[in-house]
């Protein structure tokens, strides 16, 4: 294990003066909801059967939106590990028929187009058509650029979902396209593929991870009943598309009332993929609870969430790290010594700016140098205390919700309930004075609803 040092810079750069929220407020920029069959976690069809999604998008076989809707399945396959690449699908037709595909390797490995090109003669790709769901990149990386695969190939046309962000990109790939005299289509199931890569494009645009937001709740908006039992207010559904969110995101946050309640596994069990690894474990425990544990505590903890093989990290107030560490507390020295733990000491806590330490630390050294790569996106997933926080201080960029078609009744776990007794408090709203958030999904899994939320248009 290693002790993170407190960071003292801001987001993006900014004076503490400056509005983080801003960050937040900004970061999607569709301004259409998705096709159904479409979710942020990409196209429903890569992980339920057909006869499973309700109202399914179909496209006319051929078209350009057929192909690029199997371009978006493709690029879904390493969603885990091309990170903080992004996760990009690229296919080659030739008389209606698919010849070649690839998907972005592991960060720092081929790039789609390079995959799919590599499987080709040059006579096979005379005359294709080359569908991808981003912009080719036109810079050095770790990988070549991919445009230069274009060259003198005599593909015939390609189509591209969306440019790519990145500004050493950015609409160039494009023009190198048709300084080549190859045809180019863009905007092909645009706000699909801008859904399935928005974790890349809030990094490439504001320079902080994406954070999203995800609970299941019954019809009366409870989150568990009042002795705690939450198993299973969603459907098998629901559950299957929460473990793929979590192979998707890098990492999952929760608040440490929900570590020595739950004692979750916050693993991947529910889908089959050939890339499948678990993320990076979060636990916000302010006040030093993790260390204050009773034996049988620790050993529940060592079983599921703390289990060997998996990369947690503990965020604690500096203070009370430091008088954990006077105490000689012996399981406190055990996961210092353990590799797989990283503790962050944070500022001092205080509303109405919670999660500014959070954030903060989102961004340092330490955890990309743990992780291995740059925190791309963290997924939060409770508990109510948590969630509250980061909706009342508006620092999400997107809500996954599942809705359960039951009524529980109690008060003890729900969003902003006067029945926790936390960290934080909230003033009561009036409805003329809300802000109302902006649906992007509504789709049916199972028995439950699932619903995607964004906070504010971007036109």
């Amino acid at each position: 294990m290693r002790l993170g040092r407190k960071t003292d810079f801001f987001l993006n750069g900014q004076s503490e003066s400056a509005s983080y929220h801003y960050y937040f407020r900004k970061a999607i920029r569709m301004s259409l909801t998705l096709r159904s069959g479409f979710s942020f976690g990409g196209a429903l069809s890569m992980l339920f059967p057909a006869d499973k999604i309700k109202n399914e998008q179909s496209f006319l076989e051929n078209t350009d939106e057929y192909w690029m809707s199997k371009a978006l399945v493709k690029s879904m396959e390493n969603a885990s590990i091309a990170n903080p690449n992004p996760s990009v699908g690229c296919l080659i037709v030739k008389n209606n028929e698919l010849i070649s595909s690839g998907c972005t390797e592991i960060w720092g490995g081929r790039h789609a187009e390079s995959i799919a090109f590599s499987r080709l003669s040059p006579a096979d790709l005379s005359g294709s058509t080359v569908y991808v769901t981003l912009e080719p990149c036109t810079h050095v990386g770790k990988q070549p650029p991919c445009i230069e695969l274009f060259k003198n190939k005599g593909i015939q046309k390609v189509v591209i979902a969306s440019k790519d962000p990145n500004p050493l990109v950015a609409g160039q790939g494009l023009i190198k396209l048709k300084e080549m005299g190859i045809e180019c289509v863009t905007g092909v199931l645009i706000n699909e593929v801008q859904a399935w890569l928005a974790p890349f494009f809030v990094q490439q645009k504001h320079k902080r991870p994406f954070i999203a937001l995800k609970w299941a709740q019954t019809l009366d908006g409870c989150l568990a009943d009042d002795n705690n039992g939450w198993q299973w207010i969603s459907g098998e559904n629901s559950r299957k598309y929460t473990h793929w969110l979590r192979q998707k995101y890098d990492a999952i946050l929760i608040g440490v009332g929900t570590l020595l309640n739950d004692f979750p596994s916050l693993d991947i069990r529910e889908i089959q993929h050939p890339n499948k690894r678990n993320p990076l474990k979060m636990i916000y425990d302010p006040f030093g609870k993790i260390f204050q544990c009773d034996k049988i505590e620790q050993e529940k903890l060592k079983e599921k969430t703390f289990k060997e093989g998996t990369k947690k990290i503990i965020f604690i107030n500096s203070s009370v790290l430091a008088i954990e560490k006077s105490k000689k507390n012996e399981w406190l020295q055990s996961i210092i010594q353990n590799k797989d733990f990283l503790i962050v000491p944070l500022g001092e806590q205080n509303q109405p700016q919670f999660t500014k330490s959070l954030l903060e630390s989102f961004l340092g050294k330490e955890i990309e140098d743990f992780l291995g790569r740059p925190l791309q996106s963290v997924l939060v997933e409770g508990g109510g205390r948590l969630l509250s926080a980061f909706i009342e201080e508006k620092c999400f960029d997107l809500i996954h919700i599942f809705i359960a078609p039951f009524f529980l009744g109690g008060e003890k776990h729900k969003l902003f309930s006067s029945a926790q007794k936390g960290f934080l408090s909230y003033p009561l709203k009036e409805v003329s004075t809300v802000q109302r958030y902006i649906m992007k999904v509504q789709e049916k899994l199972g028995e439950d609803i699932l619903i995607e939320l964004v906070q504010n248009e971007m036109n």
